[in-house]
């Protein structure tokens, strides 16, 4: 499908379809050791709880970094992303299973070119907000 032809047919207040990611004790390592995580609190159980958290708690830069897939996995590579501005509102937890959600708050063409706006959102087991975010989309 013509990346035109995908833009045509989303509409504003779309539903982005979910994502769901589990952060398991294996996610969180390789992880960890990826971007070689300095932060106790985000690999060390006891440290997590001594400052009162409930376990480990999962890097927010880790659970934001998930947000563009919610948009790619359901865009392909007929858009990319231009700009991304993330709240964190409470943490995720080791285990946790995330499910990331969204949909289009503002569709335009501006200076020939198509463009989307999508407010997404990442939620806990328990339906918390953990975080959100605006990303603009720009249509190749």
């Amino acid at each position: 499908m013509a990346a035109a032809n995908a833009f045509d047919k989303i509409r504003e207040q779309e539903e982005i379809p979910a994502l769901e990611i589990d952060f398991s004790e294996q996610r969180n390592r390789d992880y960890c050791e990826l971007v070689n995580e300095i932060n106790p609190l985000h690999f060390d159980r006891e440290y997590a709880r001594a400052l009162g958290y409930k376990d480990i708690v999962v890097a927010g830069i880790f659970t934001a970094s998930l947000f563009p897939k919610l948009i790619t996995d359901w865009l392909g590579n007929e858009a990319t992303i231009d700009r991304m501005e993330v709240k964190f509102e409470t943490p995720a937890y080791l285990n946790d299973t995330v499910t990331y959600r969204g949909r289009v708050s503002k569709k335009e063409v501006a200076e020939g070119v198509n463009r989307l706006a999508c407010d997404v959102w990442s939620e806990n087991p328990a339906a918390e907000r953990l975080a959100s975010a605006t990303i603009l989309v720009r249509f190749l």
